[in-house]
């Protein structure tokens, strides 16, 4: 599950020019305007355009509930065939859509007037206004519409076309789209626009394009299927279903391509719109972003109110972003794509259509990233720690927009970029402004599992535990498996987090029950176990992963040993279990991380977290290594304590820059209560672990914890138990109950190996005893 990763400003969307006057907030000028007002009550009308057309729905007389899906249907049938036709403009569905919303509720569910027809043809500026109505007629219907000269307000012309059935409905807008405009077929046209002649496919099209829209994958995905099972040639269908794998929480899929193509190859006959959107689709789909957003800016160019090639643009601009950047010297490049175009696309289209939510995700997204990493060849492994192959680019506030400079060489290059983004606490800056646009997201869709989940997410990063469960509750089992699966562990994190142990262990019970099977599924659900005292299911997982990676046997033994270091238990045969390891482990030349001296980084779990742990040989060879994290282990092996307590501060002092910063502080106040602890320095120990516990472990998904495997969450019990003993020792009995009590909620049912230290823990709180 993720969490979710230069300028060559592509003739997509803008000039230079164009994308620097757009407003903070992403609206085209002038700025300032509060978002709370309604701009409709100050909204001045474009200037009619009389080649500009407008279809609304038409009226169903009759009631009937089985046209009712004609209501909406008609606007974009009809516009798709009169939008083939070159020599004039029409207004599309979406847009139409939107400002039918706007109308008073009661207009907006029953036929509209005349006068509500021309008063959304005046909104949109078009001059030439179509509508109409439909009857119910044996196993067909009939359709009735008339054209009107916005200006005057005058009927210019009426036609009437009859279905003897629903399928051929579909059919018959072709016609009607040619009596309406009074003007001669064009040379070579083809028509029924739709792309099929089967009323179910179209109504599963719709339902699935609906889905899609509040971010229903599942959904979305099946009632698009249905379509085309019931016609395979149906080319927006494969368009939109397309466009739903795109979104799929799985990391490549090649039926996204496969899709996009069919669309290509069968929507020959759709208008030269339509056209446009698939190609650009083809092009994303094989991550050509710079062809997909040239396309799609000639439609924005032709029509700034294009919610679907908005979005394109969106899309496209986001994820050049991820391309290897233009070189513009040996260190810097140019970031391909435009993150601030990207928001600023995202933020027009829920303007015009705050009804299409996949426009939030790639904001969240962009917001949420602190920094990207290109390789020059996407299939390089390990190149991120490669300075020639690889740029970083950190992402950093400035303002209300973000500035990303993708920089390669050796880190003291990266360094100014880096500290940059501390000094301008850009990842907190941008958290905070991404949980209002997730807040804006639950406000729009409330009923939307997506965006609970997105909200509930970065409050997680933030910190705000009790807030997330708050979100996280609001998702059904009825959703996404992605996000019923996302959101059953972010609700495992949150009671782990809160010391909430029964709750931990049913809703881990779910999601184990509910998660498919496999050895990536087994590693992160041991996690939560183990920190539940309960280790057999994360041993089992290692004992997997060591047969199906060929570990040695000295390997296998060391990592059995790490769960129960991270849970700060001893393990007496550690020295020998690290020596084993060591002597046939990689050579420093030849290390995974691919570092210099990187050879100890194997070892992370022991060295970075069980320093204090006794030892008669350590992992260094008497070399330096690089890393805060790992300080603690290399002053104790040299025995200087003296360069400990200097570091301590250290620690202390990256602890809170970070966490003021809102970034990863790779757990430093951790590693200063270590360090205090072994100085014998209690008070100091206790003030790192409150830090800790009260501000960093509450948003310990953005901690880093292990290079191999994210074992996080087994510091909560062992650091609640590390502040209970200090409190206790130093004469805070209430504080010391509270988090004796937390823990044993945390390992009601631990393993018989953690009993011992669960009698102690008993023995503590009988010691302290009754609360006053």
């Amino acid at each position: 599950m993720r969490f979710a990763i230069g300028a060559f400003l592509i003739a997509c969307v803008t000039s230079a020019n164009s994308a620097a006057a757009q407003c903070p907030d992403g609206t085209p000028p002038p700025c300032g305007r509060a978002a709370s007002t309604n701009a409709s009550t100050r909204r001045v009308n474009p200037a009619l355009n009389p080649r500009m057309w407008i279809v609304v729905p038409f009226g169903n007389v009759t009631k009937s509930a089985d046209l009712d899906w004609l209501r909406d249907a008609s606007v974009n049938l009809l516009s798709l065939d009169l939008s083939r036709w070159t020599d004039i403009a029409v207004v599309d569905d979406k847009r139409v859509g939107d400002l039918v919303r706007e109308l008073p509720a009661a207009n907006a569910a029953s036929s509209l007037t005349l006068s509500d027809g021309l008063a959304l043809a005046r909104r949109a500026g078009a001059g030439t206004l179509v509508m109409g109505d439909f009857y119910k007629l044996g196993a067909g219907a009939r359709l009735a519409a008339n054209v009107f000269d916005v200006k005057s307000g005058n009927r210019l012309r009426s036609t009437t076309q009859q279905a003897p059935s629903q399928d051929s409905l579909l059919t018959i807008f072709g016609a009607m789209a040619r009596a309406v405009l009074a003007l001669p077929t064009p040379a070579g046209a083809k028509l029924g626009a739709t792309g099929t002649t089967s009323v179910d496919a179209y109504q599963e099209y719709l339902l699935g394009t609906s889905a899609l829209n509040r971010f229903e994958l599942t959904t979305a995905k099946q009632h698009l299927l249905r379509a085309l099972a019931i016609d395979s040639t149906f080319a927006l269908a494969h368009y939109k279903i397309s466009l739903a794998i795109h979104w799929a929480d799985s990391v490549t899929d090649a039926a996204e391509a496969v899709h996009a193509n069919a669309a290509a190859r069968l929507g020959s006959a759709l208008p030269p719109r339509e056209r446009a959107l698939i190609s650009a689709r083809v092009a994303s789909a094989g991550g050509d972003f710079v062809r997909a957003c040239t396309t799609l800016g000639a439609l924005v160019a032709r029509d700034s109110a294009d919610v679907e090639a908005l979005f394109g643009v969106g899309e496209c601009q986001y994820h050049a972003g991820f391309l290897y950047p233009e070189p513009i010297d040996s260190i810097q490049g140019r970031f391909r794509g435009n993150w601030n175009v990207a928001i600023a696309a995202f933020r027009r289209v829920l303007l015009l259509d705050p009804s299409y939510h996949p426009a939030f995700q790639h904001i969240l997204d962009a917001l949420t990233t602190e920094a990207v990493t290109v390789c020059e060849q996407p299939e390089v492994i390990g190149c991120s720690n490669d300075p020639v192959r690889a740029y970083t680019a950190y992402v950093v506030r400035d303002a209300d927009s973000l500035l990303i400079v993708p920089v390669r060489g050796n880190f003291s290059v990266k360094d100014p970029w880096r500290e940059r983004v501390n000094v301008t606490r850009s990842p907190l800056r941008n958290f905070q402004a991404a949980r209002r646009i997730a807040q804006e997201w639950v406000d729009a869709g409330p009923s939307e599992s997506r965006a609970h989940l997105s909200l509930a997410t970065i409050d997680l990063r933030l910190g705000q535990v009790d807030a997330a469960d708050r979100e996280l509750r609001q998702i059904p089992r009825t959703a996404d498996p992605f996000v019923r699966l996302a959101a059953l562990q972010h609700r495992v994190e949150s009671a782990i987090l809160s010391g909430r142990g029964r709750d931990a262990r049913v809703i881990l019970d779910t999601l184990r029950r509910e998660t498919p099977n496999g050895p990536a599924r087994d590693r992160a659900l041991g996690q939560f176990f183990a920190a539940l005292g309960q280790l057999k299911p994360l041993r089992a997982a290692l004992e997997r992963r060591a047969l199906d990676e060929h570990w040695s046997p000295e390997k296998a033994r060391y990592w059995q040993d790490a769960p129960r270091l991270m849970l700060g238990v001893t393990v007496d045969s550690l020295s020998r279990d690290e020596r084993g390891y060591w002597e046939t482990a990689p050579d420093d030349t030849v290390c995974s991380a691919g570092r210099p001296r990187c050879r100890a980084t194997l070892f992370f779990p022991s060295v970075a977290y069980a320093a204090r742990v006794p030892r008669t040989w350590w992992p260094f060879r008497g070399k330096n290594v690089a890393g805060f994290r790992f300080f603690n282990a290399f002053f104790l092996s040299v025995g200087d304590t003296a360069r400990l307590k200097v570091f301590r501060a250290t620690f202390d002092s990256i602890a809170m820059a970070k966490f003021a910063a809102g970034g990863d502080d790779q757990g430093m106040a951790f590693h200063s209560a270590e360090a205090a602890l072994v100085l014998r320095d209690s008070s100091a120990a206790l003030r790192s672990t409150r830090f800790f516990v009260d501000s960093l472990m509450p948003a310990l998904d953005r901690m880093s914890t292990t290079i191999d495997d994210e074992w996080g969450f087994l510091l909560v019990p062992r650091m609640m138990l590390q502040r209970a003993d200090l409190a206790a020792a130093l004469g805070f009995p209430d504080e010391a109950r509270t988090w004796y009590a937390r823990v044993l909620d945390l390992w009601a049912e631990a393993d018989a190996e953690l009993q011992p230290l669960v009698a102690r823990i008993r023995a503590a709180l009988l010691k302290l005893g009754p609360a006053e």
